[in-house]
């Protein structure tokens, strides 16, 4: 899952060698796992991800947490995203899990 390369989606840019993460030419501060979480979905633009996918490729394999945890941390990058942009790109797949599209 690890890229080094920059990913932009709009005025989204993450930089994963840096750690660092810019609406247009704002920078916004991510916790590390948000950081992870919006990196993943950034790499899988348009894929239906679930709650499950999501624990295994994001979170260590050998952790043994529930799949909430990826809708709390969903939630606190959501409300991030918000304060920088009006369009909810992380949208919820009720029963599946998530979707990062326009």
């Amino acid at each position: 899952m690890k890229e080094n390369k920059s990913l932009s989606f709009g005025p989204l840019k993450l930089e994963p060698s840096t750690r660092k993460f810019y609406v247009g030419n704002n920078y916004v501060f991510l916790r590390n796992k948000e950081f992870c979480l919006l990196e993943y979905f950034m790499i899988n633009i348009g894929r239906v991800l679930s709650r499950t996918q999501i624990l295994e490729d994001v979170w260590d394999h050998n952790i043994c947490c529930p799949t909430n945890t990826v809708d709390v941390h969903v939630s606190n990058l959501r409300q991030k995203l918000k304060l920088h942009q009006s369009a909810d790109l992380i949208k919820t797949i009720h029963c599946v899990g998530y979707i990062f599209e326009p």
